[in-house]
């Protein structure tokens, strides 16, 4: 081929590679054109918050309809939506998906709904084009609350997530319903509720209801809590003496309208704390009474008050012993508030709640949220023995002593027995002998992958039994 036939071929080629790469940013054009437009209508949808809605033209939003089919305003179910809403941040970009989001938080939270198969705790996903953050939206406020404990502390695929309300968040009054989520009826497009489904947890079926988050300002109840322990207030008469001594008090504070002395339940040990609620007349009265209760002592007992919803002092009022169980992120902890009998040799995260340990090998910032969670004072006392591991080699019987303080305030050095090989070489182990009338086994299983202060790294907690120690002799070691 002539030096002028191989130019013409190689323009002809060149010409041909433009032609087909205008064609192909002609339709990437079309492609993000048709994005935009979906976007578009997403965000209709969104600023009206009910899935499912046809969204009008953007040039007729400035003429859409006040209210929704529903009777609703457009405003108050987006506010009704961001209160059950939070942000998530610092996702790991690629890897972290709408499904896998929904799926976690869907776990963590089963436990709150009737139903999680037919109605899960997540209603809807939404995660920006990029990956980087999602807004997650839950059945009621309560989850949605409950998810911002996770804040910094849990991680999901290597990254720890930020989690905080959306943007346009408007604080709840006390008594504002909840209209979402949002169903479509024969009626029009109504509240879950208003369809006789119920609100979140509390759906017609009857299940589990999520806890109700109780501030100063929007209730008129206090409970006093560790006023006396739980012994002492088994009698009619004994009760009775207390009632009235707490209400001639309570009334220096402001006008008290009930006190309540709830009988204990035979589950409730002695030495535990005994209860007491006072209702007064107004919320601002409760927080008086709040400020001259909590941190008081009577008869060596440091008082505690908290303030409780109105429907906790009406379930009092009625012989009921209403459980006072936290859990993590809203996962419960069966193991922890119960006298169930324990298996040996396996970790104390696994004791509590079975699902806790498989949760914590990926998010190991959940023992943090643990120790903050829990409610000491429904701990059974309990004597027992528990097996450290994974510590230094240079940890001492005293550095034990002061990691398992709070859950036994008899333990020594001489209730601890480190383990070493035949050799004499520190293997961080160490069983425990727990003992005394205020030993608390189950509070020290959930110090499990919590981190001693001297050995610098997660410790693994154990339930074990006595005999253990003698096995560990028999396969060699030495206990000291």
């Amino acid at each position: 081929m002539s030096d002028p036939e191989a130019a013409a071929a190689a323009f002809a080629a060149q010409m041909q590679q433009q032609q087909q790469l205008a064609a192909l940013q002609q339709q990437q054009l079309a492609a993000l054109q048709q994005q935009e437009l979906q976007r578009q209508l997403l965000a209709q949808q969104l600023i009206m918050g009910v899935p499912g809605i046809q969204a009008p033209p953007l040039s007729a939003m400035a003429a859409a309809p006040a209210t929704l089919p529903g009777g609703f305003t457009q405003e108050q179910v987006t506010i009704d939506r961001k209160q059950r809403e939070i942000y998530i941040g610092n996702l790991a970009v690629g890897i972290t998906t709408k499904e896998l989001l929904r799926e976690f938080f869907d776990q963590v939270f089963a436990h709150l709904v009737p139903d999680p198969a037919a109605n899960p705790p997540v209603v809807n996903v939404n995660m920006d084009s990029g990956g980087r953050f999602a807004f997650v939206e839950f059945q009621n406020r309560e989850m949605a609350t409950k998810a911002l404990e996770m804040d910094k502390v849990v991680d999901l695929c290597g990254r720890v997530m930020n989690i905080g309300r959306p943007k346009g968040y408007v604080e709840p009054g006390p008594n504002e319903p909840q209209l979402g989520p949002f169903r479509e009826t024969a009626q029009g497009v109504v509240s879950a509720a208003a369809a006789g489904a119920g609100n979140g947890a509390a759906a017609a079926g009857g299940g589990p209801t999520a806890p109700k988050e109780v501030t100063p300002g929007n209730t008129t109840v206090l409970l006093l809590s560790n006023i006396l322990p739980a012994g002492e207030l088994r009698t009619e008469a004994d009760r009775r003496i207390l009632q009235d001594e707490v209400y001639e008090e309570a009334a220096k504070y402001g006008s008290v309208s009930g006190v309540v002395v709830p009988t204990p339940t035979p589950q409730v040990q002695d030495l535990m704390p005994g209860r007491c609620y006072i209702r007064y007349a107004t919320p601002e009265d409760a927080a008086k009474g709040h400020l001259a209760f909590h941190t008081r002592t009577l008869d060596d007992n440091v008082i505690k008050a908290l303030f409780v919803p109105e429907e906790e002092y009406a379930r009092a009022q009625g012989g009921e012993w209403v459980p006072k169980h936290s859990g993590v992120a809203g996962i419960p902890l069966p193991g922890l508030y119960s006298s169930n009998p324990l298996v040996s040799g396996i970790t104390g995260l696994s004791a509590l709640n079975p699902n806790l340990a498989t949760l914590v090998a990926s998010n190991p910032g959940i023992t943090a949220m643990l120790a903050s969670s829990i409610n000491e004072d429904e701990v059974p006392f309990e004597e027992g023995w528990v097996k450290l591991r994974g510590f230094t080699p240079t940890v001492t019987k005293e550095q034990i002593v002061d990691f398992l303080r709070a859950t036994a305030p008899e333990l020594s050095p001489a209730d601890i027995q480190l383990v070493l090989s035949a050799d004499g070489t520190p293997l961080g182990e160490a069983f425990v002998h727990l003992h005394g009338q205020r030993a608390k086994l189950r509070l020290a299983l959930s110090l499990d992958r919590a981190i001693m202060p001297t050995a610098m790294c997660p410790v693994e907690v154990m339930t074990a039994v006595g005999e253990d120690a003698q096995r560990r002799i028999l396969s060699g070691c030495r206990l000291v």
